[in-house]
């Protein structure tokens, strides 16, 4: 019925067809699910922990139960003992801690959704932030106000690389809620760094204080601020401002 050239073209188009349509399949099935990488995604945990409660009206610091997060690359999920130092006395006998009870009793771990999660490619340190006083809201809403944790931010490359450029519009400060070093600010004189435009050409009134650490620059930059400890930890010297260069994310 065709000519060979024809009927080759035929095949090849089909075939093509196919491939960019599965692709394209693929690429929405992954990139629009809401456990992959959307905004809004809120998984049911075995037990119903409501962050509105505990920290919302109970005021129970974030860093009580994720304690050591000042010093942890990666934010601990609460261990069970970190409940049952509260729960051992009160509702004691609620059935909706009864997961809870078990897990205590049998020395299993509870098995919590994760619900913020980055490629195994990418590496975020949350120590590195929290020295920097930038509060858990700045990445995770409004936790106070949710019973059920949800992904408020796209975690995407840009999202971070649009923070770290702009952080005077993005970062919200440490709040006495999250734990994060209240009672003990930074030095006045170091917070006046914070938040100070830095730009490719260094400005007049930076060039003194920071330069590119290299030639050509590639987002990574070295200031003459001192170090401050606080707590014994020592925080970062330029706070609010973070690198823009690939090895930062990716090593």
């Amino acid at each position: 019925m065709f000519s060979q050239r024809i009927d080759r073209i035929l095949k090849f188009s089909i075939l093509g067809g196919g491939a960019v349509l599965g692709i394209g399949a693929l690429v929405l099935y992954f990139g629009m699910r809401n456990d992959v990488s959307d905004v809004g995604y809120r998984p049911q945990q075995p037990v119903p922990f409501s962050h509105k409660l505990h920290v919302g009206e109970l005021h129970i610091h974030c860093q009580y139960c994720h304690a050591g997060v000042e010093q942890s690359e990666h934010s601990p999920i609460p261990t069970t003992s970190t409940c049952m130092g509260c729960h051992i006395v009160i509702k004691a006998e609620s059935p909706k801690l009864q997961l809870v009870r078990d897990s205590w009793e049998k020395g299993i771990p509870i098995q919590w959704r994760r619900v913020h999660k980055l490629p195994d490619y990418v590496h975020f340190n949350h120590s590195r932030h929290i020295r920097a006083q930038i509060d858990c809201q700045s990445c995770h809403g409004n936790v106070e106000l949710q019973g059920v944790i949800a992904q408020n931010k796209p975690l995407s490359m840009g999202w971070c690389l649009d923070c770290h450029r702009h952080p005077e519009q993005r970062i919200v400060p440490a709040r006495p809620i999250s734990g994060i070093f209240t009672g003990e600010p930074l030095p006045t004189t170091f917070r006046d760094h914070l938040f100070e435009p830095i730009k490719s050409d260094l400005v007049q009134g930076v060039a003194a204080r920071v330069h590119p650490i290299t030639v050509p620059q590639f987002g990574a930059w070295e200031t003459a601020v001192p170090t401050p400890n606080i707590a014994g930890i020592p925080h970062p010297k330029l706070p609010g401002f973070g690198p823009e260069n690939c090895s930062a994310c990716h090593y």
